[in-house]
């Protein structure tokens, strides 16, 4: 019995020194912890002092026509290798309306799609920031950014100075990135423009490839944010714009300064017509009140365009 009760002390006493080193461990590991998470917070605080840093330098510091159009030219190439991508099957259009149309001349058409999307999303839309906003009791009712776009139309469309209006956009931009928290998250835009081609993609595909064809379009999305922050905080009025085929008929040589004829659609270049199809990509210019059929010294960058056939 008492070498038993011997026995059972000695294992309660390692029980003993086992919980002591197990609570000085449990204490270094916490402290550790605590470590990490100060050091943490300071890099994040460094982050967003850096981040406000370059966006006050954005206002004063030009970037030169050369670096925004290889930035542009950047965005166009990988559009249209996307439209290429075996990873779509257009074969799987709509006959009734795709029918007529060869391969080529798909491959075109989803290519000014992806462009459209670019332009609607971000490339000519009134951005104010690329990141989502955070800030204290927002109103549902309310989106900040379509009621600032709200205003900046009516200032444009009441011919306040251009120059007061550009003050007004730089500051108000510097203004919401106070707004975007430490982390931010940029707004969901290439993940919109994969699924809108969802339905064309080829049943040989595989989650794979899928997805490496979604962080080419992320790739694409970040590139063009950068380069609409770019042209919004410009002094020179940097600007995409497309002949306007969609809501009026133009011919070629209207906007000869502005569009370059890429191909025809349904024919070869002898059936060219003097019409433009739409644009596959649009054109870069400098010069806010820029219009295609004024002279060209402020297109950096045409449009690409496809004519119709005679």
């Amino acid at each position: 019995m008492e070498n038993q009760l011997r026995e059972a002390r000695s294992q309660l006493d390692g029980s003993f020194r086992r919980i002591e080193f197990l609570t000085k461990e449990l204490v270094k590991r916490d402290n550790e912890l605590r470590k990490t998470h100060m050091q943490l917070s300071t890099a994040k605080e460094k982050e967003t002092k850096m981040r406000a840093i370059l966006l006050e330098k954005t206002n004063f510091n030009r970037v030169s026509d050369h670096e925004i159009k290889d930035k542009f030219l950047s965005i166009r190439q990988k559009v249209q290798a996307i439209s290429r991508s075996s990873t779509y099957d257009l074969s799987m259009l709509d006959p009734a309306i795709w029918g007529h149309l060869t391969v080529k001349d798909r491959k075109n058409r989803m290519m000014s799609d992806i462009f459209d999307l670019l332009q609607h999303y971000i490339l000519n839309n009134r951005v104010f920031c690329q990141y989502q906003l955070l800030y204290d009791k927002p109103d549902p009712r309310y989106d900040i950014e379509v009621e600032l776009g709200y205003i900046e139309t009516i200032f444009e469309h009441n011919h306040v100075d251009e120059t007061l209006i550009v003050n007004w956009r730089i500051a108000t931009m510097d203004c919401l990135s106070k707004l975007i928290g430490s982390s931010p998250r940029q707004k969901i835009v290439a993940h919109e423009i994969f699924a809108y081609f969802g339905s064309i993609i080829s049943p040989k595909s595989g989650t794979r490839e899928q997805h490496e064809v979604e962080e080419r379009f992320q790739i694409i999305c970040d590139e063009a944010w950068e380069v609409a922050m770019i042209m919004r905080r410009s002094r020179e009025g940097h600007k995409c714009i497309v002949p306007p085929t969609r809501t009026s008929k133009c011919l070629i040589n209207a906007y000869e300064t502005l569009a370059e004829p890429i191909t025809v659609e349904g024919g070869k270049n002898e059936d060219m017509s003097d019409e433009i199809a739409y644009s596959l990509f649009g054109a870069l210019v400098k010069g806010a009140q820029y219009h295609g059929e004024s002279k060209g010294e402020g297109v950096l960058e045409k449009a690409q365009v496809v004519l119709k056939r005679r």
